[in-house]
């Protein structure tokens, strides 16, 4: 993996974790503006109505939306971490085959 590779992983893992807290925020704003026995009132109603109705009810669509943007944020965050991961471990064996080839090229000298 090169840096830029590890930058873009990290732009996509922080775009969607921004995605994700504005839908979580949407969605706790809007079961705030029509209240928490609305919400319980309405979720059953909208679940049931779904089915015979072609509209979808503005909670299931935020709530699908939350629960999408949250999943996506965790594989971006476990790419973002194997990359890196990946990284320094090249790094850590290209330093230590650079580390062998000075040692045995000292040992040569002497």
């Amino acid at each position: 993996m090169t840096d830029a590779e590890i930058r873009r992983s990290w732009l996509v893992s922080a775009a969607s974790l921004a995605l994700w807290a504005v839908s979580a925020l949407s969605l706790v704003g809007y079961m705030l503006a029509i209240g928490p026995a609305s919400v319980q009132r309405q979720v059953p109603n909208g679940l049931s109505r779904s089915a015979l109705e072609s509209g979808v009810e503005p909670l299931v669509v935020l709530l699908g939306a939350t629960v999408a943007l949250g999943a996506l944020a965790v594989v971006s965050l476990l790419y973002y971490s194997y990359a890196q991961w990946r990284h320094v471990e090249r790094r850590r064996r290209r330093l230590e085959s650079e580390s062998t080839s000075d040692s045995d090229r000292g040992v040569e000298r002497a």
